[in-house]
């Protein structure tokens, strides 16, 4: 259960990156300070610092929880299911998604990102990290190349459908569409993966 100090504790963060993503919004990345993100959340800023050490953070609050769902989803399948299957249906969610809508909430953080730099740096170092926290998910052993080929590789193709995606939906086609084209594309691709990984249980 969460406790009454855990959960304010939640509940201040939150409202710092609600906060924080609402002005990055309006005025674009770059343009705000971390300064005008405490004000506007009624804050410090070293409590906006203690809660995520760099601005890029702010943008990237949710990133961390998805990374933990996806471990978790590893460690917890059930014995004899392949890993490939954890990102396969990953991947059939987002598209799912990108079908039903609303498209604007799922196009506004990477619209955000594809205008600023620095959160396109942010975000190469995030898939490191991501990548690493889910080889330790497979396997205690981080110099296991196998393992770590093997993430990499299922990480990137689940990578590519949503930067597919991304790019022909900014180019004016239906999301509808484009979700039905990258699905078979995607059940393929992770179909060809599948048979070459198949003597790798993970």
């Amino acid at each position: 259960m969460e406790g009454l100090r855990e959960r304010k504790k939640r509940q201040t963060r939150e409202t710092i990156a609600a906060t924080a993503m609402k002005l990055f919004h309006a005025r674009g990345f770059d343009a705000v300070t971390v300064a005008e993100v405490a004000r506007a959340a009624d804050v410090s800023e070293k409590t906006v610092f203690n809660h995520f050490p760099t601005k890029e953070d702010l943008v990237f609050a949710h990133g961390l929880e998805h990374v933990e769902a996806r471990a978790e989803a590893i460690r917890s399948r059930p014995p004899g299911v392949p890993l490939i299957h954890v990102f396969e249906a990953d991947t059939m969610e987002f598209l799912d998604r990108l079908e039903d809508g609303p498209i604007e909430q799922l196009l506004a953080l990477p619209r955000l990102v594809r205008t600023s730099p620095a959160l396109r740096d942010r975000l190469l170092l995030a898939y490191e990290q991501e990548a690493a926290a889910l080889v330790a998910a497979v396997t205690d052993d981080q110099d296991d190349l196998v393992a770590s080929a093997v993430v990499r590789a299922l990480l990137w193709t689940s990578r590519l459908v949503f930067r597919t995606a991304m790019r022909r939906v900014w180019a004016g086609e239906d999301p509808a569409d484009v979700a039905a084209d990258l699905r078979e594309q995607a059940l393929h691709a992770y179909e060809r993966l599948g048979r070459g990984l198949a003597r790798y249980e993970g």
